[in-house]
């Protein structure tokens, strides 16, 4: 019978101002004093006095204005108070309360700090940061934004090229006057952390215990850059794939879809609560990948209707707005929709998805059969370690329990006879990439960057970082400029 605004209680009590003003912070609401927890009138014999008492009492307490009527059932009396929902929060004691179903709840801790912007309209992302100016905010990150928007097509590049940073902050809604939000240093500052503490992302890869940590990496910078960041570290470091060959075809298959990944990370990002100062965590094991963000769920949708397509209520509205006008996400609640999909559709099993003391979480996991479709792991590593691997110990690429794969090896359980080869990940993919990229230089030492990223079907942001890691080694070294100039292996 009671529910999310209506109270129903036998007698008064002045302990029920919690239930008064918690109406008075919600939707508004009615308390019914007279009836029983069926909703039958069992009566009350001082309703007149009450009638003049409880809305005094209210007042004095809480400064609000109530609604008291005096109602009749032949011999039985009971009373009404009607809250209307207040503009500005209403405590009691020193303390505020709110309507959750038909409990009342005290508000408290980060709860509360969001619960006072919603009263006032406003909320956490769209606050002024003290100290932040556009000189804090980095050029790369607007150029991402530009460059991500162009190709989605939610902007024209001659739109764009008419505006400078400054403008586009003012209409992305990032600006107040002169002053800077807290949604401009999280998707645009060169340092976040400077202002949001923890406004970065952990990837651990863990044994299967969860007690021993075999190597972890942080992201850092601006949120706009940090997905494709996190995807290149999780595909060339974390993660085991299998190669496989359709004709000429090369198809590299993951136990997450790279588009899944995505959209779980995205997912994350945008819709972290920050206000709470914890950072976002991907936890990496052999057989699963969990991605842990602080998440609070809009209070009138419920967990299982989120798992499906469903009005979007962003937590962080102005952040979800510039990731979508620069095409990275929709607005329309189906990032979850998105993820089960793509997962479907690549032919891996549905994620499971959950939220428990604050954490959303999305588990995905490895099937039972995905090495015995892809190829055995020994025969893929079997098969290629004694093919390739003189490169990397020649040249010093052997860090930690190196393996070199370059030879395909038959899948017996292919029907149709395609090769496949499989490949391993953190430092074996590492030095992989590095014994391949020696090769290359061997056969052509003016090989440019953008080159060596189309032969490995990497970015060019990896093998960057792939050329620093030889150099330090002293395996290569470059001769004269970037543009016209050429590599050296040395030591041959």
């Amino acid at each position: 019978m009671e529910h999310n605004t209506l109270e129903l209680k036998s007698s008064w009590d002045n302990k029920f101002l919690r239930t008064i003003c918690a109406f008075a912070n919600t939707n508004g609401g009615t308390l019914e004093i007279g009836k029983n927890d069926k909703g039958e009138i069992i009566g009350l014999p001082n309703a007149k006095e009450l009638l003049t008492v409880i809305p005094k009492t209210i007042y004095d307490t809480l400064a609000i204005n109530v609604e008291a009527q005096h109602h009749t059932n032949g011999e039985k009396n009971y009373i009404s108070i009607t809250v209307t929902k207040q503009k500005t929060p209403i405590d009691y004691n020193g303390k505020f309360y709110k309507r959750s179903g038909a409990n009342t709840l005290e508000v408290k801790g980060n709860e509360l700090i969001d619960f006072i912007l919603q009263t006032q309209g406003k909320t956490w992302d769209e606050l002024i940061g003290s100290n932040i100016s556009v000189n804090d905010l980095a050029k790369s990150a607007f150029e991402t934004f530009r460059k991500k928007a162009i190709q989605s097509k939610r902007s024209q590049k001659e739109d764009l090229d008419l505006i400078n940073n400054d403008v586009l902050l003012e209409n992305l809604k990032l600006k107040n006057g002169t002053s800077i939000k807290r949604a401009a240093a999280l998707c645009f500052g060169k340092d976040p952390e400077k202002y949001v503490t923890n406004a970065f992302v952990r990837i651990i890869f863990f044994d299967d215990d969860d007690i021993e940590i075999h190597y972890q990496d942080e992201v850092h910078g601006a949120l706009i850059e940090m997905a494709d960041k996190i995807l290149d570290l999780l595909y060339t470091k974390y993660l085991k794939g299998f190669i496989r060959y359709e004709g000429i075809q090369r198809i590299e298959d993951y136990f997450v879809p790279r588009e899944a990944m995505r959209e779980a990370v995205l997912n994350a990002i945008v819709h972290n609560d920050y206000s709470c100062f914890t950072a976002i965590s991907i936890r990496v094991y052999e057989n699963k990948l969990i991605i842990v963000n602080r998440a609070k769920l809009p209070e009138h949708v419920s967990f299982k209707k989120l798992l499906n397509a469903h009005r979007s209520y962003p937590h962080n509205p102005l952040i979800t707005n510039v990731f979508y006008r620069s095409g990275q996400i929709e607005t329309l609640g189906r990032g979850i929709s998105k993820i089960i999909k793509e997962c479907k559709k690549d032919g891996k099993s549905k994620p499971v998805f959950k939220n428990d003391q604050g954490f959303f979480e999305v588990e995905f996991k490895r099937d039972k059969n995905y090495a015995d479709n892809n190829g055995t792991i020994n025969g893929g590593i079997n098969g290629g370690i004694n093919g390739g691997i003189k490169y990397g110990l020649a040249y010093g690429l052997n860090e930690p329990t190196p393996v070199t794969i370059t030879r395909d090896t038959p899948d017996t359980n292919n029907s149709n006879n395609k090769s496949v080869l499989y490949v391993t990940g953190t430092s074996e993919v590492r030095a992989i990439q590095q014994d391949k990229i020696v090769k290359l230089i061997i056969d052509n030492n003016s090989i440019t960057i953008k080159q060596i990223a189309e032969e490995l079907n990497v970015t060019e942001r990896v093998v960057e970082g792939r050329l620093k890691s030889l150099k330090g080694k002293n395996i290569i070294r470059r001769s004269g400029s970037r543009k016209n100039g050429t590599w050296i292996v040395l030591g041959r």
